[in-house]
């Protein structure tokens, strides 16, 4: 099974515990593999990549929506005293200088998750450079527009923080699913070698007792094989007709 995937293996080991679980029962070694089989399951279930997707996925999310709706709000509060007719030149100026420096453009807010952590944190020393223009901007509820820029900024260095955190969990998540695709693997290498000796000296095994159990096993790791031969060897196109060869000749 050099091909199969991790989830594919979880698909083809669940499917060994449940629909033909009767069938792997049904033979000595196997009904003594089913433990282990079933701990190595479970086991599979909850890594995050089976389980939920990508690590931290839902706190990225919160995270990186949260940095975005005080994005557009620090973004539209300054596009409003930048348009409004009747705002002093020096105010007008301030507003165009702090979104300059903090949000040049709303597609700023559709970047990458790595790309709004680092602008964040590129960002953060104007924060003090701009301290007496964004004081120029007093906000309902108390403050300053310094403390929407603050909150601005925290919010990418906290994805950044999340960024950091999902690596360090991926990477145990990977050795995690290392070491269980092997076991996994070992244990039913063993279970169908064994298998053939008891079909050798047990007459009264079916003999098609292999394909029951492990034809499901065979399919997935054939679709997968053909899938990364597919892709290592793309389909070379086929040479041109005679009178594409000719129109092609200047």
């Amino acid at each position: 099974m050099r091909h199969i995937s991790l989830i594919a293996l979880f698909v083809g080991l669940n499917d060994l515990l449940t629909t033909r679980k009767a069938a792997l029962v049904s033979f000595a070694s196997g009904a003594a593999s089913t433990k282990l089989l079933t701990a190595r399951r479970d086991a599979l279930a909850k890594l995050p990549s089976i389980a939920a997707g990508r690590p931290l996925a839902d706190d990225l999310s919160a995270a990186d929506a949260r940095h975005d709706a005080l994005g557009y709000s620090l973004w539209h509060l300054l596009e409003a005293y930048d348009r409004h007719p009747d705002i002093p030149e020096h105010i007008r100026a301030a507003a165009r200088k702090i979104r300059a420096a903090f949000i040049p453009t709303l597609e700023d807010l559709g970047a990458s998750y790595p790309a709004e952590a680092k602008a964040a944190m590129d960002r953060k020393p104007a924060l003090v450079d701009l301290q007496p223009d964004l004081a120029l901007f007093p906000v309902a509820g108390g403050g300053t527009l310094y403390d929407w820029a603050d909150s601005f900024l925290n919010a990418g260095v906290a994805i950044d923080s999340l960024l950091s955190a999902r690596a360090d969990l991926e990477t145990k998540t990977r050795k995690d699913a290392t070491r269980l695709r092997g076991e996994v693997i070992g244990l039913l290498n063993r279970t169908r070698k064994n298998l053939a000796l008891e079909l050798q000296e047990d007459p009264s095994l079916p003999k098609d007792l292999d394909a029951r159990i492990f034809g499901y096993f065979d399919l997935l790791e054939k679709s997968a094989a053909d899938a990364a031969k597919s892709k290592a060897s793309p389909e070379i196109p086929p040479p041109p007709s005679p009178v594409e060869a000719t129109a092609a000749t200047p």
